[in-house]
């Protein structure tokens, strides 16, 4: 075990030489697309338009949540009892 000039023992390296048994990989000008078995394109479409429906209708149901969010912060600021009435600045933490 060796001593570093600090006084703490230093780690042992664990160096391993290692042996050159790669080759570079030749450049390949033709690159075919890959197909997914089982699979045509009317069953693409099709599951690309129900992709396409629950897409919209997630962002419906999030605009919805915002908007009742935006309501009930609006109802909190323009409280009777609140002291900051109508500064919609005591929504942000800075």
């Amino acid at each position: 075990m060796r001593i570093s000039p600090v006084g703490l023992p230093t780690l042992p390296k664990a160096t391993v030489p290692l042996q050159k048994t790669s080759q570079p990989l030749e450049p390949s000008s033709k690159i075919e697309p890959l197909e997914v078995a089982g699979k045509d394109a009317s069953e693409a479409e099709e599951g690309q338009l129900l992709v396409n429906v629950l897409s919209g209708i997630g962002l419906a149901a999030a605009l919805v949540v915002l908007a009742l969010q935006f309501m009930t912060a609006s109802k909190w600021i323009n409280a009777e009892d609140n002291p900051k009435a109508g500064q919609w600045s005591q929504l942000s933490p800075f």
